[in-house]
């Protein structure tokens, strides 16, 4: 497979039935999404499952699946599609914890001797003790949004929001995290961009 070929490319290739395709676009997107779904759920094997149930229903579904511009965020709302049809048929989860996506996450990696190189590894751990603080909701904007990059209109499909909700919560995290770090919002969006993804597990 021509590893030139874009996401939406591949997807087309998949939709006339090419395996190559579909393994092409799994290597792509495999890794991050099992450290996506390993925030949504709760142990390793279940999001292997849900990830298998993803990508075989895509090869499954094929002639029915619609041609899309933005491949990553299908397959990151199809994961999470199947991640909570998972907690429902196991019933690991209360009933309002389901309804509310009440379960995300987001806990940082900061070796001891990161912590002690540098004042930026400092705000690290100061940033992780605030994340802790925040709803399952607000960690999962934060992390779609800062780390998987993604913008609101894909956060929009992926979490089941209103554009305008989007920015709405996404605006309410930054807020809980300023005031729990009290800094200002410019120096928490610095943090933000500047912690790389390898240092959340």
């Amino acid at each position: 497979m021509d590893n030139s070929l874009t996401d939406a490319q591949l997807w087309g290739h998949l939709l006339d039935g090419d395996m190559e395709a579909l393994e092409e676009i799994y290597k792509r997107h495999a890794p991050s999404l099992f450290q996506y779904g390993s925030r949504l759920l709760y142990n390793s094997e279940a999001v292997r499952d849900c990830m298998q149930d993803v990508f075989v229903g895509f090869w499954s579904k094929r002639a029915k699946l619609p041609m899309v511009s933005n491949v990553r965020s299908y397959i990151i709302t199809s994961f999470r599609n199947s991640a909570n049809n998972y907690r429902l048929s196991t019933k690991k989860f209360k009933d309002s914890e389901i309804d509310d996506q009440d379960y995300f996450d987001l806990t940082f990696s900061v070796e001891v001797e990161l912590i002690e190189k540098e004042k930026q590894n400092e705000q690290t751990v100061k940033l992780s003790k605030a994340m802790e603080q925040l709803t399952p909701r607000q960690k999962e904007i934060i992390y779609l949004r800062y780390f998987e990059e993604l913008d609101y209109e894909d956060i929009s499909e992926i979490m089941d929001l209103t554009i305008k909700g989007t920015y709405k919560l996404n605006a309410r995290a930054l807020e809980a995290l300023r005031l729990i770090m009290k800094i200002d919002k410019a120096l928490l969006m610095i943090y933000l961009i500047s912690i790389n993804k390898n240092h959340i597990l």
